[in-house]
Parts: C-alpha cells; structure tokens; sequence
C-alpha cells in the first residue's frame, strides 16, 4: 500500500501534528507501508516528507499557526496525480492548504484525523469551521486523537469515527533505573512557553510559592519563544530557558527531571508531552483537562487549571513522596508502553483498511 499522509503544517517547523504525521510514517513503514507525508514549507524538510511553498502565519486557539494558506491547488493536485498513491490521510481536514485541496483532487480513499480541541469558540471561529466543513463529505473514515477532539469534531463531521491516541516512540524516550530526586529538585516544562494558553506563568508564580517556603527547587524550560521577558523571575526563581533541543537532548531531558509539568489553561486535545515524560519514567503533574486526563488515564497527578498553590502542593509531592513518585512511574511507563507507536500504526491500518472497504463500496453503487 502507498499511502500519502497530509499535515497543513509549516514542515520546516517542529510541532504537535508534524510530529505525529512523521512519526506515524516511520512506524507505518516499519509494517510494510510505503509512506510519504506532504505539507507546506517554508524551508528545508524531514526525510521523507515533500514540502510545498505558500506558508503563511495566523493566529489560532491561543497558538501561531504556519499553514500553506497560499498553497496553489494545482500543486497538491500535480503531487497526487504524479505519486498515484492508493491512499491519502488529511492531518486536520479544515486547515487552510494541501488536505483541504487532496478533499477536492484525491481520487483514493480518503481518512482524516481531527486533532483540535477548545474548550470554548468564539462565535466568527464557530462560522469559519461551518463553512470550512464543505467537502468533508469525501472522507471515508475519520479518526480523532482523543474522546475530546472527537467531541468538537461532531459539529463539522458526522461520519464514522474512531478514537486512536496519539502514540510514543518508546526506544526514544526509554527510562533508566529509578532514581531518587535530587537536591535541588529539578521540573521540566516543555512547549510554547510564551503562548497564555500553555500556562506557564502559572507554573513560575508555583516555583515561587515553594521558594517562599523553603523548598529546594529549579525549572528547566525546553522550547522556542522570547525567554528574555521572562529575565527577571527567572534569575529570581531558579528558572532555565534552554531553548530548541535534538530528539536525543529532549529524550535525556525527560530522564533527568525529578517531575515534569504539563500547566496547561486549555485548547489541549491529548498531550503528547505527558506520554513522552511517562516514557522516560519521569513522574507528571498537569493541568485537569479533559485531553490531558485521557492521555495520563491515572498515571500523573492532575490539578484544577490556573491554580498556582495546587500545582505546588502536586509539584512537590510528585518529586518528593517516593511512595507515590514510584506509583506514578509504574502507571506512566504502563500507559507509555499501551501508547506505543507500533500499536498505534497497527488501529490506523484497520482504519485504512475500513475506508478502502467503504470507498470500493462507494464505486460500485456510482
């Protein structure tokens, strides 16, 4: 099978969906799929990934999103044409860019995975997904990230769909023994630090609530944005801006921290970030979300969002308590294991081969 996985995002730039598409590809080869995957790009691209030129930045759900919104359609239509793939799966089938354009030009069976989530729309937002929700009617088979990207899909896309997580490349992110934390404890944050959304002020007025206290205790921040207007409490606070990180710099990241803290306010559809840290045998306290829950599934200490004294008290005895710390690794290496890429590759296939049984159906009725 030759399948064509579509990402509406910058591929010259890291980020949640680009990481699942690529990712996905791999563990689908390592099954015996031949795969490439396709977006805009305004640069350079991963191995195996063609990129189309036409990025543009818009904001979106509290984030920056760079989408090939002046991606010509001819072009994505000449990719297909020219690759005759016998399958083509759309990352996020509204966006703007080459799977609105494979909805239209795609003569394959079509499966499109929702990955969003909001907690709340705005009501132009709610009008732009309406209308944007024309063509939809051409997938075969959907799949969502989460029982809660599922949820906010159904206003857009009625057809049938299956809940199938995002996945962890466990030889990547794969712990050590267990170690006792150390003096001073050492958090982990990991994202988008300045976007409000991804809470990390949250995060700094905790550290300083334990500081005030007492308490041994240092943040390491991995992830791109402006760390110098956060100078100030940094220096204050014991706060590290370690900026981008290679996949091997990130995995050590995650063994090295006594906890790690998913502070999120909401907009979250799963939380990769969480699995990866369960991986690595690092215990996690986040945000209660509901795409945060659905991913930790009782393996991480959860608190109410935008509470800095919660997210302390949770902080400290997730790095502290071994009893519990121990816990928390165990169920976070189980819930890693559950997630594994392999397995994932494996549900999407039963979805491929779903939509492939549904599109022959299709033409032999026409």
């Amino acid at each position: 099978m030759r399948v064509c996985i579509v990402t509406p995002y910058d591929l010259s730039h890291d980020g949640g969906v680009n990481r699942h598409a690529r990712s996905l590809a791999v563990a689908l080869a390592g099954l015996g799929v031949e795969v490439r995957v396709l977006g805009p790009a305004s640069g350079p691209v991963p191995d195996g990934c063609d990129g189309l030129p036409g990025v543009v930045s818009v904001r979106a759900n509290g984030s920056v999103a760079r989408i090939g919104l002046l991606l010509a359609p001819s072009q994505t239509r000449a990719y297909l044409e020219q690759h005759r793939f016998d399958l083509v799966h759309v990352h996020e089938p509204i966006v703007p860019g080459p799977g609105r354009h494979a909805l239209r030009f795609a003569r394959v069976p079509l499966v499109a995975t929702f990955h969003a989530n909001a907690e709340r729309e705005l009501p132009l937002q709610r009008v732009l997904r309406a209308v944007a929700s024309a063509g939809l009617s051409r997938i075969d088979f959907g799949i969502a990230v989460s029982r809660a990207a599922k949820a906010f899909s159904r206003a857009i896309y009625r057809g049938r769909t299956a809940v199938i997580p995002n996945g962890v490349d466990l030889s990547r992110f794969s712990s050590g023994p267990p170690r006792a934390p150390r003096a001073p404890v050492r958090a982990l944050f990991v994202g988008r630090f300045a976007e409000p959304r991804k809470g990390f002020t949250v995060l700094l007025d905790a550290i300083a609530l334990l500081r005030s206290q007492g308490r041994a205790i240092e943040v390491e921040v991995v992830g791109a944005g402006p760390a110098e207007r956060y100078a100030a409490r940094a220096e204050r606070l014991g706060v590290r801006f370690r900026g981008r990180l290679s996949d091997d710099e990130l995995a050590a990241a995650y063994r090295e921290a006594d906890v790690f803290c998913a502070p999120s306010l909401g907009g979250e559809s799963f939380g990769m970030v969480l699995v990866e840290a369960m991986a690595a045998g690092c215990p996690v306290v986040a945000s209660d979300l509901p795409g945060y829950a659905e991913a930790a599934r009782g393996a991480a200490l959860l608190t109410p969002k935008g509470d800095p004294g919660a997210l302390a008290i949770a902080l400290w005895r997730a790095a502290t308590d071994a009893d519990l710390r121990a816990r928390l690794v165990l169920r976070g290496l189980a819930r890693a294991e559950a997630l594994c890429w392999t397995r994932i590759a494996g549900r999407v296939l039963n979805v491929y081969a779903s939509a492939a049984r549904a599109g022959a159906a299709l033409e032999a009725m026409a």
